[in-house]
C-alpha cells in the first residue's frame, strides 16, 4: 500500500476515534523516593484512569499491599526497607488488573542506600550483661510471643492521615544504633528513644486496634497497635497502661504513661515500627505525607 494512502488512513481514522492514537496508560506509578535509606519507608502512589479494578506487588520477595485513596481510583502502598537490607538496587514489580481481569506487570527500580548507622562501645561488668539461664530462657520465650504479632494480617488500613508523635519530648536519632558490649556484638537498637518525664501520657500515634499487651524483661510494659496491612506500632518501658487488648483507638487517644520498667536507666518511652517484618525508622513513618 502506498505510504501516503497509510498515513491518511491512520489520520483519518484517529479524527474519528481519538482514543486510538491518544488513549491514556491505564495507570502511572510515583514514589516518595528512586533512592532509599536502610531503616526506611517508601510511599508508593499508583494514578489510575478509572479503568482499574485492583493493584498488587511483590519485592524482597514479599507481597506489597496497596489499597485504595479517598478518590477511590488511586492505589497507596507503602513498603519497609528492613533496617539489615543490604545497599543495592531492587526490583518492585506491579501487577495491575484492569475491569475486564486483563493483567499488566510494570517494574520500578529502586536502590537502598547505607544508612551509616553509629556504633557504641561500651565496658561493663559482665554481670550486668551476661543473663542466667533462666532469665535467658524467659527473654527467649517473650521475643517468640512478640515475634508472632508480626505475621497477623489486618486486610484493611486502620489508619488516619498522618502519624503523630506518640509523646511530647525530644526525639533522639539512635535508630539502628549498633552496641559493642565489652567487645561483643548486640542487637541493634530498632527503634527511637523519646525523652518525658515520668507519667507523661503516650498517644496513639495514629488509629488503629491494640493488638499485644505484656510486661516483658527488656522492654517492660510494653503496648503494640496493629495499624492494617502489616503495619504496627510500639510503646515500650511504659509506667501504666490504659487500654487492653483488642481495644480500638482512635490517633491521639491516651492509651499508656511514660515509665521506666523493663531494663531502663531512666523515664523515657521506647517507640518503634514493623511494616510487614521490616525493622523502621519511626522517624520515616512520620515524614510520610498522608499515607
Amino acid at each position: 500500500m502506498n505510504k501516503y494512502i497509510l498515513f491518511c488512513i491512520i489520520a483519518l481514522h484517529s479524527f474519528a476515534y481519538p482514543q486510538f492514537l491518544y488513549a491514556k496508560p491505564p495507570a502511572r506509578v510515583s514514589m516518595s523516593s528512586h533512592s532509599i535509606k536502610q531503616g526506611e519507608i517508601l510511599l508508593v502512589n499508583v494514578e489510575t484512569n478509572g479503568g482499574v479494578s485492583g493493584i498488587s506487588g511483590k519485592m524482597f520477595s514479599q507481597p506489597v499491599y496497596f489499597y485504595r485513596d479517598s478518590s477511590g481510583n488511586n492505589y497507596k502502598a507503602l513498603i519497609g526497607i528492613d533496617m539489615e537490607t543490604k545497599p543495592d538496587r531492587y526490583t518492585l514489580t506491579l501487577f495491575i488488573r484492569d475491569k475486564e481481569g486483563k493483567e499488566t506487570t510494570t517494574k520500578q527500580r529502586i536502590r537502598v542506600i547505607p544508612a551509616n548507622f553509629r556504633i557504641q562501645e561500651l565496658t561493663l561488668p559482665s554481670e550486668k550483661v551476661t543473663l542466667d539461664g533462666q532469665t535467658l530462657k524467659k527473654v527467649e520465650i517473650e521475643k517468640e510471643k512478640l515475634g508472632k504479632v508480626w505475621i497477623r494480617l489486618t486486610g484493611e488500613p486502620l489508619w488516619d492521615g498522618d502519624f503523630l508523635q506518640p509523646v511530647a519530648g525530644n526525639m533522639s536519632d539512635n535508630f539502628g544504633l549498633r552496641r559493642v558490649i565489652n567487645g561483643e556484638k548486640k542487637s541493634p537498637h530498632t527503634g527511637v528513644d523519646v525523652d518525658a518525664p515520668e507519667g507523661a501520657p503516650v498517644l496513639a500515634s495514629n488509629s488503629g486496634r491494640i493488638a499485644f499487651i505484656d510486661d516483658q524483661f527488656f522492654s517492660g510494659k510494653s503496648l503494640v497497635i496493629d495499624h492494617g496491612l502489616g503495619l504496627f506500632t510500639m510503646y515500650f518501658h511504659l509506667s501504666d497502661i490504659l487500654v487492653k487488648e483488642g481495644d480500638p483507638v482512635k490517633k491521639g487517644d491516651a492509651i499508656a504513661k511514660v515509665g521506666k520498667t523493663g531494663r531502663a536507666t531512666g523515664p523515657h518511652l521506647h517507640w518503634g515500627v514493623r511494616l510487614n517484618g521490616a525493622r523502621t525508622n519511626p522517624a520515616s513513618l512520620i515524614r510520610l505525607s498522608s499515607p
